[in-house]
């Protein structure tokens, strides 16, 4: 098969260059802090989850921890307290997989990360490659790419799948469906686009939505639904400012905040079904890769959104949903009702992402005379911020039905 690219090369390598060349310098000088990455400790270690991941693994096999299922428990490792292993973990960590390590598996998880976002947007131009730098380099990417967390991977893996899966050959698609079961098994909550997978093709839709659910029901099968429920209640639900999810208003501010933010979302969710469902959809056909990244992106990224509260590394998820919008975007031919739709995708996605970066500013800068106002300030910023999300979710909703039924426009 003939890789066919879109666009030109040279904005993707350059946009590869810049964030290795970035990364080495930032991992080099602890130097995070100022993208507005909040530290874990004084020491700032990078890598800090790989390293726990990994570690608690050795002292797991090596029979320390509480075991639950196929699930081990640690009280604590290195800085991560309450960390845990579970298969396939375990396994690699006895085929010789050790915590000494995890420098090594973060560099490779995080370049991973960096080339498949890199093909997955595929900038042309100059803005687009700013635009795909803001997104990487923004406070809540960048707290995945600090801690080396393993969603990095569960990301990269979606751009994989959706690559397989917007081929028009079938072996291509069911490739796709297992790279999703083996996401699934590092992240139980890839299992649902894994299960869904059918919904990416138009052609052979039946076949490989059997195929996708007997992936799914393997990596299922492979995990245990002991060890299910036992990592349901062991992950601890983000507490912090640097967090997001749809019951984060709720446990922080309260019910009516939450009510609130709903029912925003719910009318922003109706106003932009209403105004799109008369204009001429886009030829969706021509963005079979992007199309499908879209649709399991959304599967992994907004159900996780609405059942707990993450801390915001998870936005590592959100980031494959928006490869859509900045190839509809190229268009010359797009009506001004879905031109203004992405840019508010796009929009709403950058103040969310580098929300973080000015709370950070002012917790490190503001003088004791502006403490209250600044106070005020990263309130604000923080309860927009979660509002916004919804609305993210509200919209992506609604890009995610369309593409899904394929609606025509009205005559």
């Amino acid at each position: 098969m003939k890789f066919k690219y879109d666009g030109p090369w040279h904005w993707t390598l350059i946009v590869l260059a810049i964030c290795l060349i970035v990364t080495v310098v930032l991992y080099r000088t602890h130097g995070w802090i100022w993208l507005g990455v909040p530290p874990i400790g004084e020491a700032r270690m990078p890598f800090s989850d790989a390293a726990a991941l990994l570690k608690a693994a050795d002292a797991c096999n090596a029979g320390v921890g509480q075991w639950f299922g196929h699930v081990c428990f640690m009280p604590s490792a290195d800085a991560i307290p309450n960390a845990l292993s579970y298969e396939p973990w375990l396994t690699f960590q006895r085929w010789g997989l050790s915590g000494e390590h995890y420098i090594a598996v973060s560099a490779i998880l995080i370049s991973l990360f960096y080339l498949a976002f890199g093909l997955a947007f595929r900038p042309t131009r100059a803005g687009e490659a700013i635009l795909l730098l803001v997104f990487l380099f923004s406070a809540a990417v960048q707290l995945a790419i600090e801690r080396a967390n393993f969603d990095l991977l569960t990301s990269a893996t979606l751009c994989l799948s959706a690559w397989l899966l917007g081929h028009r050959r079938s072996t291509f698609a069911m490739l796709g469906c297992i790279a999703l079961g083996v996401d699934t098994l590092f992240k139980i909550y890839a299992g649902l686009s894994c299960a869904c997978a059918g919904i990416t093709r138009r052609s052979d839709r039946v076949g490989i939505t059997v195929f996708a659910l007997l992936c799914s029901i393997a990596a299922i099968a492979f995990i245990g639904v002991d060890t299910i429920g036992a990592l349901g209640h062991g992950a601890a639900e983000g507490g912090t400012r640097f967090a997001t999810g749809a019951h984060w208003l709720w446990r922080q501010r309260g019910i009516a905040w939450m009510l609130a933010a709903a029912t925003c979302a719910l009318l922003v969710f109706a106003l932009a079904w209403r105004i799109l469902r008369n204009a001429v959809t886009p030829p969706w056909a021509r963005y079979p890769r992007r199309t499908a990244l879209m649709k399991i992106a959304f599967l992994t990224a907004i159900p996780l959104f609405l059942l707990k509260d993450s801390y915001d590394y998870r936005f590592v998820l959100w980031l494959p949903c928006l490869a859509l919008p900045v190839a509809l975007l190229r268009r010359s031919d797009l009506e001004a009702s879905w031109r203004y739709f992405c840019i508010a995708i796009l929009g709403l996605s950058a103040f969310v992402f580098c929300a973080e970066l000015p709370c950070m500013l002012l917790d490190r800068f503001a003088t004791p005379a502006v403490q209250g106002f600044s106070s005020l300030l990263i309130s604000g910023i923080t309860l927009t911020k979660q509002v916004a999300t919804w609305n993210i979710a509200a919209l992506l909703t609604v890009l995610f039905l369309l593409c899904v039924l394929e609606r025509p426009a009205r005559t």
